[in-house]
């Protein structure tokens, strides 16, 4: 049975829903068993997924969406990280700051002294 996500914060009907799962024999692979209600409340995880480890101890999965003809696909990463914030926004909506002149002062301060060059090649392994 699917449960609640642990929170501090008070549950809501938007809230993310765990669902369990074990790893198990199918054929001559190996693959996850989820419980049937993650795929009844979910049905975009009925096709096509695909599996990408982030940390170690955690991976995520996405469904596959059909993709026209000579469209890019999107970062899975940044797509979920993405999709958390607008949840969180929605969830923790007392949580939203306005940009102010005292939030710039802030973010100034923090770079104060920094200095970038925006020509600089950070080489092959740069994430962003």
């Amino acid at each position: 049975m699917p449960t609640q996500a642990k929170s501090k914060i008070k549950p809501t009907a938007t809230e993310p829903v765990e669902y369990a799962g074990k790893r198990t024999r199918t054929g001559n692979s190996t693959g996850f068993r989820f419980e049937g209600a993650l795929f009844k409340s979910h049905p975009e995880f009925s096709g096509d997924v695909r599996a990408r480890v982030i940390a170690p101890g955690r991976l995520l999965v996405t469904a596959e969406p059909i993709k026209e003809k000579g469209e890019k696909g999107t970062d899975p990463v940044i797509a979920s990280f993405l999709a958390f914030l607008a949840q969180d926004l929605v969830n923790n909506p007392h949580s939203i700051r306005p940009f102010d002149e005292t939030l710039s002062n802030d973010i100034a301060a923090l770079v104060d002294g920094v200095s970038v060059n925006q020509d600089e090649d950070l080489g092959p392994d740069t994430l962003i």
